[in-house]
């Protein structure tokens, strides 16, 4: 005897909602082991960070999500030790695509920081395997102006400081300024990395 329309659809809308709490719920117990992991990481409490690790929620959490959370520490406290350490551990994991995508730009940017072009062209080459991943237009200007010394996007750069975010300013400022030096317009390059101080001591203050 087969169950009645009414009562197969009443089963259905009763999965979908216990599928939706547990769904809510997994998402909580994330983020709060991922916040509780950021909080520990900004202490430097390593001890505690371990501990953590092996906590229920941050069972939900890969070995790259814990190794990027401190990355991403590191990278705001410019910890370039820590970074380096790390790096060395992102190569020897076997990352997915998704996963490159999201540390290789960061990796890049570091090297870019760190005045290391030969590393920096080694990773842009490794992001070039993918034809979309985020901030690949900036990812590209960084490269033409820093490794190839060049300035083929300064009216990009130029028209997107207007989009471009007040904590993102000092960065695009000195992006530009490269580019002038590049072109060899010293005085529009000069004019711009004082831009960029200008607006650092502005975060500086506010934080």
């Amino acid at each position: 005897m087969s169950m009645p329309a009414d009562l197969i659809l009443l089963i259905c809308v009763i999965v979908v909602d216990v599928l939706l709490v547990l769904e809510t719920l997994f998402f909580i117990v994330r983020r709060n082991a991922s916040n509780n992991l950021i909080r520990l990481a900004f202490q430097n409490d390593e001890e505690g960070f371990e501990a953590a690790c092996s906590s229920f929620g941050a069972k939900t959490l890969s070995a790259f999500d814990k190794k990027l959370i401190r990355f991403n520490v590191a990278e705001i406290k410019r910890d370039y030790p820590k970074m380096e350490t790390l790096i060395k551990d992102f190569a020897a994991m076997d990352l997915k695509d998704a996963q490159k995508k999201k540390i290789y730009p960061k990796i890049f940017y570091y090297y870019i920081d760190r005045g290391r072009k030969q590393e920096a062209k080694a990773v842009y080459e490794k992001l070039s395997a993918f034809s979309v991943y985020k901030n690949k237009k900036e990812i590209d200007m960084s490269y033409d102006a820093y490794v190839s010394e060049g300035h083929r996007y300064l009216e990009d750069a130029l028209k997107s400081l207007k989009r471009t975010a007040k904590r993102d300013l000092p960065y695009k400022e000195k992006l530009i300024a490269k580019m002038y030096e590049n072109k060899g317009i010293h005085a529009e390059a000069k004019k711009y990395r004082r831009l960029a101080e200008r607006h650092e001591n502005e975060l500086s203050q506010r934080s």
